[in-house]
């Protein structure tokens, strides 16, 4: 009997997972007592092919006081080609007594293509001093529209 509810358990998370858009997520620790210098991380893409979303990913502690993050965003392709531009960054945060850290997936770029192989850089850097962010990075979702 128990071998029957442990093979109906994995079949059942089996087919919820399956439901779920694949996703990728890739950070970067900053210091979180005081975060100004830029901090990249990379990415190595194989899929030349699917349209993806694209979320900056930010895990803050009660530190940080701004509803608003501004960031530099500068990408590098894997055929140095050098994109940059300056994005103010909405934060949620959570409000209760027991929070001893967040993360925030905020949208940033939807049906994103990234049409090369190979090793792209992605760096975010604030436009002043900030306290509380722990880490940043990117998060990829396959796009199912």
């Amino acid at each position: 009997m128990r071998g029957l509810r442990g093979i109906i358990l994995v079949v059942v998370m089996v087919a919820f997972s399956a439901c779920l858009a694949p996703q990728s997520a890739h950070m970067t620790g900053v210091d979180a007592r005081s975060w100004r210098r830029a901090e990249s991380i990379t990415y190595i893409n194989n899929d030349t092919l699917s349209l993806r979303d694209m979320n900056i990913v930010l895990r803050h502690n009660s530190d940080l006081k701004q509803n608003t993050l501004p960031l530099k965003i500068a990408i590098t392709t894997p055929d140095a080609r050098y994109f940059e531009e300056i994005r103010e960054v909405k934060l949620q945060q959570s409000k209760t007594a027991f929070t001893v850290a967040a993360t925030n997936s905020i949208p940033y770029r939807t049906n994103v293509l990234l049409s090369q192989r190979g090793c792209y850089i992605i760096s975010f850097e604030p436009l002043s001093e900030v306290r509380g962010v722990e880490a940043i990075g990117v998060e990829f979702r396959d796009n199912k529209d």
